[in-house]
């Protein structure tokens, strides 16, 4: 990107943040003042904040990309030290897709069904077995507690992994999987468990519903890499 492409993203950033700054007064016509309500507000507030920090991200990655490139023109290094550190960073990419091993501390999540046993209500036998959206749920909570990399039952979870029912079954990467679901997220254990027990969180509702749940925090977990092919059939360079 040219400096003044760089310059023009910048400009338009900042007359949308400016924007955002002012929603919560407008004028009509007659210039009669009104205010916005307090969720509207705050959805406001919260919108101007996530721009405010994607373009910050978006002009540090420019700005990393833009001494990378000019590092690797004027650099005097030979041509093996400069495929070394391109490795590196196919390396680095690798992991964060999802298609190498990865091991490190975290947290192990085991869910069984509950009992359902002398149950003749409909509804109670429901709830006591685990569905898809309750793995999603969890799974969706372990990432917003900072997990860095999952697994269920052997299965890698990338942003492409679906999770729904099949029968008796739940397919995960278009494998199929029963219970007991045996869990696994890298990342900080105590923060992790921690948040996934607190009164507020998916997981607890789970527990009073009697499913079989068990936490445990572990030094050293080992994470699959996923197998699976990753299509993209319409995804395109800009």
């Amino acid at each position: 990107m040219k400096n003044n492409e760089a310059n023009a993203f910048v400009f338009i950033a900042s007359v949308i943040l400016g924007i955002l700054i002012a929603m919560n007064i407008s004028f009509n016509k007659s210039h009669k003042r009104v205010v916005l309500s307090a969720k509207q507000y705050q959805e406001a507030y919260n919108q101007r904040n996530k721009l405010h920090n994607d373009i910050s991200d978006l002009i540090e990655e420019y700005k990393k990309n833009e001494s990378k490139i000019k590092k690797y023109k004027n650099s005097n290094k030979n041509y093996e030290e400069i495929m070394q550190e391109i490795n590196s960073e196919v390396s680095i990419n690798n992991l964060i897709l999802g298609v190498t091993d990865v091991t490190g501390p975290g947290i192990k999540i085991v869910l069984e069904d509950a009992s359902v046993e002398f149950v003749n209500d409909p509804f109670e036998y429901k709830s006591r077995l685990i569905h898809d959206r309750d793995i999603i749920q969890v799974i969706n909570d372990l990432k917003n507690a900072g997990a860095e990399a999952l697994s269920i039952n052997d299965q890698r979870i990338i942003n492409s992994t679906e999770v729904y029912c099949n029968g008796p079954f739940l397919r995960v990467n278009g494998v199929k999987i029963v219970a007991p679901f045996y869990i696994y997220a890298i990342g900080n254990a105590e923060t992790m468990k921690n948040y996934m027990l607190s009164n507020e969180n998916y997981l607890k509702g789970m527990i009073i519903r009697k499913i079989n749940v068990s936490i445990t925090e572990e030094n050293n977990i080992v994470i699959p890499a996923y197998n699976g092919k990753m299509l993209h059939k319409y995804l395109k360079l800009n």
